[in-house]
């Protein structure tokens, strides 16, 4: 296990510099504005609107992991979908620095709570019950949840960052 929790650390510390990366040098305004819709559709989301969704995400996962290490096969309270938008809209207001202060400290609350679980038996296959989706072990809320959903949202900010740019140059 101890080789399997390294190289998700690893895996987490490089989704997270990669984000990092990807928003480095964005102004407050690029931050905050959305690009144009696609026809008749809704505007997308702002980069401060993803990173918002990033952070609820990762504080909703990192609880669930918390209550896995503690009782194992405990139950996860199913978050409803328009409290996940209502997060990210709030991105829209919030000032840009605390989104990324938001984002470091729940990585290191999340890496505090793996430096736990490392003497934890079988920690990465604890789990939660989730009433829709079935049992979720702390291995997959990492790779899945965490890590790979941060990668996916980091090729989103990166596809706002060129419709942006585009736009700008019509």
């Amino acid at each position: 296990m101890a080789d399997e929790m390294a190289s998700l650390r690893r895996e987490l510390r490089a989704a997270r510099a990669r984000l990092l990366e990807a928003v480095a040098g964005v102004g407050e305004e690029q931050f905050k504005r959305r690009p144009a819709a696609e026809a008749g559709g809704e505007p997308g989301w702002c980069i401060a609107e993803v990173l918002a969704h990033l952070l609820s995400q990762e504080k909703l996962r990192t609880g669930r992991i918390a209550l896995a290490l503690e009782r194992d096969g405990a139950l996860a309270e199913p978050s409803p979908p328009e409290l996940h938008e209502q997060a990210a809209r709030a991105g829209r207001g919030a000032p840009v620095p605390m989104l990324v202060h938001g984002l470091l400290a729940a990585r290191r609350e999340l890496e505090r709570l793996l430096d736990g679980a490392e003497a934890v038996e079988g920690a990465l296959e604890r789990g939660v019950v989730h009433p829709r989706r079935g049992r979720e072990d702390v291995r997959w809320l990492l790779r899945e949840k965490i890590i790979a959903h941060e990668r996916e949202h980091t090729a989103q900010i990166e596809a706002i960052k060129a419709a942006l740019a585009a736009e700008g140059r019509r």
